[in-house]
């Protein structure tokens, strides 16, 4: 995240959003709360899933990143623009691949897979 913050940072156009909470119920709702209230019109995501709770992280379950993916996906939709998603961490495969899907799933409208 620090790549993008010299680089997007200083511009008055973006918003960056990097949580820092360490309790997994305030890592969500600080999420919720910042995309409630953005009128961007788009959300690029860098999409890392290493503070899952089988990685380094530990902190997040997969389903908590299918309700990121919908909750970006509302979030644009309401703002009248798009949104994207660029991979970024995730170091244990054994769940890698099921985070990045629900992801995804969330991301184009599928919340029950």
């Amino acid at each position: 995240m620090y790549f993008y913050l010299i680089i997007l940072g200083d511009k008055d156009w973006v918003e960056i959003l990097n949580p820092v909470a360490t309790d997994r119920q305030d890592y969500l709702e600080e999420v919720r709360d910042r995309l409630e209230n953005t009128d961007a019109e788009v959300i690029a995501v860098s999409a890392g899933f290493d503070y899952h709770i089988n990685d380094w992280g530990g902190l997040l379950r997969t389903e908590d990143y299918r309700l990121f993916g919908t909750q970006v996906r509302q979030t644009a939709e309401r703002n009248g623009g798009g949104c994207y998603g660029l991979l970024e961490g995730g170091y244990n495969h054994n769940v890698l691949g099921k985070n990045v899907l629900a992801f995804l799933s969330g991301m184009a409208g599928d919340s029950e897979k």
